[in-house]
């Protein structure tokens, strides 16, 4: 179901505002942004995604972490059979548009961010094979229903490669913190040299935290204006003051590296994003070829 306007329009008013503008913002596939000035006020409206998405947003904003900057979520619920979320906006570009003098003076402060999201636990006590076992059932999550109907044999083949890879990988013990997992997909604002908005969170989970420098190492060929390499630097600083040493086990950045591109093979397919599957299979089978370091 598409929505437009109109619909903004008529959930604002419930709530009570008074838009006085409403302009449709570029969003995900789950959902649709509106911006709205009301009493000279901006903020944005999403209709449409999951409960799940707008309570895990309001989740990281309630943390409140000094380090990471996520809007507010004013209200959330739903509306004549339409789920909201009613948020703060924040202006700024987008973090992958960035050129490479930019993001040079952005990585301190995005190590910091990614370093404070580490330091966020499990609010309970987890299954120490519970990471494991998310990345195992990838191609199997309710929202990848189908997908195996949509590929050829060629993506099948390659999907089942790296699952196996994948369940070989020695992951005990890993530590489990918070992680955005979805860095470079405009939910990112930054604005006069510094990240000021990170946005949906709806793909976040406790988990380990090298999944988010994963995130960029695995997209870095899209972007070559984000040197990776001095991000990871960054980090190995930081951890290294705090007395860890992730990377000593490769395969735990090797297992998040593969679920991404299993996830996203399964993505590309059921949207129907046939040159994304292809170069995220190039992708893959990179990694897959790659030595563990």
């Amino acid at each position: 179901m598409a929505l437009d306007e109109h619909d903004a329009v008529r959930v604002a008013r419930e709530l009570g505002l008074v838009p006085g503008t409403v302009i449709p913002l570029s969003g995900g596939a789950w959902s649709a942004a509106f911006l709205i000035n009301n009493d000279d006020q901006d903020l944005v409206l999403r209709l449409g995604g999951s409960v799940e998405d707008y309570h895990a947003d309001a989740f990281a904003a309630d943390l409140d972490l000094a380090a990471v900057p996520v809007p507010k979520v004013l209200r959330r619920g739903a509306s004549g059979g339409l789920t909201y979320a009613l948020s703060e906006f924040v202006p700024g570009a987008p973090l992958e548009a960035v050129d490479s003098e930019t993001w040079t003076g952005l990585v301190p402060q995005l190590a910091d961010i990614l370093e404070a999201l580490r330091r966020v636990g499990p609010p309970e006590s987890r299954d120490p094979d519970d990471w494991h076992r998310h990345l195992m059932e990838v191609g199997e999550y309710p929202w990848h229903e189908g997908w195996r109907d949509r590929a050829e044999d060629q993506a099948l083949a390659l999907f089942d490669q790296g699952r196996t890879v994948l369940g070989h990988l020695d992951l005990a013990g890993t530590p489990m913190s918070l992680v955005h997992a979805d860095w470079i997909n405009k939910n990112v604002h930054v604005h006069d040299g510094r990240i000021v908005g990170i946005f949906d969170w709806g793909c976040s989970r406790f988990s380990d935290h090298l999944y988010d420098l994963a995130w960029f190492e695995f997209w870095a060929p899209w972007h070559p204006e984000l040197d990776v390499g001095l991000l990871r630097r960054a980090l190995v600083d930081r951890w290294r003051a705090a007395g860890v040493d992730p990377l000593q086990i490769p395969d735990r950045l090797r297992a998040c590296l593969l679920h991404i591109g299993l996830d996203h093979i399964v993505y590309n397919l059921l949207h129907g994003t046939a040159e994304d599957l292809r170069t995220t299979m190039e992708r893959l089978r990179v990694l897959l070829a790659a030595p563990a370091s």
